[in-house]
Order: structure tokens, then C-alpha cells, then sequence
């Protein structure tokens, strides 16, 4: 079984989505987390996940050029009226490439982490250019499950990061990447989670789109790297899988 734990499949067309959600039945994909990036996105997650059951849902506000205080404050209401079809809160983070004041980010990413801890789910998270100040942040919460999505700091970091305990999702493109194959092949497998980031991070250069059945081509360069077969790295990803994440 695969299994994506970071999709934004609600960013593409009902009649887009309709042809991914049938291709990744086709190839034994078991479970697609969409991560929401504001209220907005969120509902629309939840509408989608009433009508495919391989959808999971998970809460969190990207740091967007409008968000606001009271836009968080609206958020925190939905999530705790629907904590129970929730499974994880994410996709938060810091992002420096975002035209948005650094300490409000830093505010709302905490904010979002404490809503976790109350609620005692895993945290996605998002670190573009931030990857140092938010490993700070997370020293704080070591009660907290923490998966670091498409983690692109140094090889320090990402050894800091381990020693704290956090996890770590392995996007699609790790059949060009060089970082995240050796991340594979340093990293306990016991850490691990797949990922496609849908619809960025393709893994084949002639499609642009990414979708949740080309977790397949993470599976097969994870297993060259580990030297195991598929199945037993799908295995792997699948225990981590039910370990972290309470799915009814």
C-alpha cells in the first residue's frame, strides 16, 4: 500500500480530482493527507473527504500574505468544532521567501503548535529558508510529534532535527534529488514518511502536475537505497504510518 502524507490535491478541479483519486485506487494507495493552507482550503478538504474516503484531513494556515489574527482565531473555532475528522495539524511553518512580517509567522506557527499539543495530534511542517528558526521553535515542543515536510536545511540541521525526534517526509522528486536520497540513506527508516506536496514536486520531468500514485517512484528509489523490495519499504512506511497518525 502507499500512503501520501502531504497533498494540496484541493488546489486542482473536481474533474482533476476525480481522475487522481481513481489513479491512486488504481495503484493501491491507501491513504492521501490533504493539508489545508487557510479556512478556505480547509472546507473544501472536509467537503472532499466526505466524498472519498482515502482522504484525510489536515488543519493548518501557511503563512499567507493575508493572514491575520482574527483569520486564526476563525480557524482555532473550526478545528476544535471538528477535531475528530481531524488527523493533523499542517501545514504550518515559517517561510522567509513570503512578503509577511516574520515575528506574526513566528506567532501563528506557535499559536497553531500549542492548538496540536491541546489537541495531542501530529504537526506537518513548512521551513523554506526558515529551517534553522524553526527547529528552535520546536525544541520547546518535545511532546509534540513533529514531521518536517520536504525538509531542505543543511545536514547539521537535518542531524539536530533527528536527535529532537522529528520525522520526515520524502517528496516525489527524490528520484533527482541528491539531498533527500542521502537524507534516505542516513536518516532511521523508523522516520520516514512519503509525500508528493501535489501538485508541485513532480517526480518526471515531462509531467508538471504530481498526484498521489507517483508515490511509487519514491518507493522504488527508497528501496534501491535501503537495498530492501518494495514491499518491505512500503511496509516500513505503512507501521510508521499507523504508529503517528489515529485513523478510525
Amino acid at each position: 500500500m502507499l500512503i501520501d502524507i502531504h497533498s494540496h490535491l484541493d488546489f486542482y478541479s473536481d474533474k482533476k480530482i476525480k481522475y487522481v483519486i481513481e489513479n491512486a485506487k488504481k495503484h493501491k494507495v491507501k491513504f492521501i493527507i490533504v493539508n489545508s493552507v487557510n479556512l478556505k482550503s480547509l472546507k473544501k478538504i472536509f467537503k472532499l473527504s466526505e466524498k472519498y474516503s482515502l482522504i484525510k484531513i489536515s488543519a493548518g494556515l501557511y503563512p499567507e500574505k493575508d493572514l491575520s489574527l482574527k483569520k486564526y482565531e476563525e480557524f482555532e473555532k473550526f478545528v476544535k468544532e471538528n477535531k475528530n475528522k481531524i488527523v493533523a495539524i499542517g501545514e504550518i511553518g515559517l517561510d522567509k521567501t513570503e512578503n509577511l512580517d516574520f515575528e506574526f509567522q513566528k506567532k501563528i506557527f506557535i499559536k497553531q503548535l500549542n492548538l496540536s499539543k491541546e489537541l495531542e495530534l501530529p504537526v506537518i511542517i513548512h521551513s523554506r529558508k526558515a529551517e534553522k528558526e524553526v527547529l528552535k521553535i520546536l525544541e520547546k515542543y518535545s511532546r509534540v510529534t513533529k514531521i518536517l515536510h520536504c525538509f531542505m536545511g543543511n545536514f547539521s540541521l537535518i542531524k539536530k532535527a533527528n536527535e529532537m525526534g522529528c520525522y520526515f517526509s520524502i517528496p516525489t522528486n527524490i528520484i533527482r534529488s541528491e539531498h533527500f536520497q542521502r537524507m534516505i540513506a542516513e536518516l532511521p527508516k523508523e522516520r520516514i514518511f512519503t509525500e508528493t506536496d501535489t501538485p508541485y514536486l513532480s517526480p518526471y520531468k515531462d509531467i508538471r502536475e504530481n498526484e498521489s500514485s507517483f508515490i511509487k517512484e519514491s518507493i522504488k528509489k527508497i528501496s534501491e537505497i535501503w537495498k530492501l523490495s518494495e514491499k518491505e519499504v512500503e511496509r516500513i512506511i505503512e507501521n510508521n504510518f499507523e504508529k503517528i497518525f489515529k485513523i478510525n
